[in-house]
């Protein structure tokens, strides 16, 4: 899948490499026929990605109207029309726009900001996991992550030069 490309500045693509590495972690069979989140989409090349490897469904959330666009437009081009959906929403506050639960949930917030324990509690408040969510949290490396948050706890993390990604399981009645 072609790159496009995005000319704002404080915008920090997932690297290939990492995309690669998240879904080899997660196993490309694990991901068919289930539902996936991508949070601070940006160019949305990790939502992209899980619907090439057979996710049913994946909703594009961000707050930029130009970056959803140029995702739709990449949705199209690949003919996943049916398969995805754009949120415009902030990450941090918005998520009751969504009434979906999910398998696996990617957030993926500006490494300056530390909303990993609001985004959870959006997504706790928001009945957004499932029993056994999946929840890859992409942050810096030199950001101290907690081994539990509320009902996620870390199963690993992998640390790519500044990138660190972080996976965490649910554990809770679905």
């Amino acid at each position: 899948m072609k790159k496009f490309q995005y000319k704002k500045k404080n915008l920090r693509p997932t690297s290939s490499k990492v995309i690669g590495a998240v879904f080899s972690i997660l196993g490309h069979e694990n991901l068919q026929g289930k539902n996936f989140l991508d949070l601070y989409a940006g160019t949305g090349a990790l939502g992209l990605r899980a619907l090439e490897l057979g996710v049913s469904m994946c909703y594009f959330v961000d707050i930029n109207n130009k970056f959803l666009q140029k995702i739709k437009n990449q949705i199209g081009k690949y003919n996943f029309d049916g398969e995805a959906k754009m949120i415009k929403a902030n990450c941090e506050n918005q998520l009751g726009k969504i009434s979906e639960k999910f398998d696996f949930i990617f957030a993926d917030p500006p490494y300056s900001d530390n909303s990993l324990d609001k985004i959870i509690t959006q997504i706790i408040d928001n009945k957004l996991s499932k029993q056994d969510t999946k929840l890859i949290f992409e942050h810096s490396s030199r950001q101290n992550i907690d081994k539990s948050i509320k009902i996620f706890n870390m199963q690993g993390q992998k640390e790519y030069g500044d990138t660190s990604i972080s996976i965490f399981s649910s554990k809770q009645e679905g």
